[in-house]
């Protein structure tokens, strides 16, 4: 099911992406995602590998501030983060990466993790 569709029906206004958190209201989603981000951390720059320097662990800090700085914000009694559905969707670019770079499949799965 798309997520952006099924968020539509439910009324849910549309996310905004966490990087551009001005003005953004992240009461009922917030997306960490960005183009091209990996499992595995980059060594290069966009421009140079086409990929994102914002690989999964950066991704999961910045979750992570976010989940702290927003539990200040909510009230005391109630745990905003335990009622929540999270949906992880990453991994195809690090199997791209490494048919682009022509290696086995074999290869692949040895380097991406599991």
């Amino acid at each position: 099911m798309d997520c952006w569709l099924s968020g539509e029906r439910l009324g849910l206004p549309y996310l905004s992406p966490y990087l551009d958190s001005m003005g953004s209201n992240f009461s009922h989603k917030a997306n960490f995602a960005t183009a091209g981000s990996t499992i595995r951390p980059q060594n290069t720059t966009m421009s140079q590998s086409g990929y994102s320097p914002i690989s999964l662990d950066v991704q999961f800090v910045q979750y992570s501030d976010f989940q702290r700085r927003s539990q200040i914000i909510c009230k005391q009694e109630e745990d905003c983060f335990s009622r929540a559905l999270y949906t992880f969707d990453i991994g195809q670019n690090d199997l791209t990466a490494g048919y682009k770079l022509n290696i086995s499949t074999e290869q692949v799965k040895a380097y991406v993790p599991d």
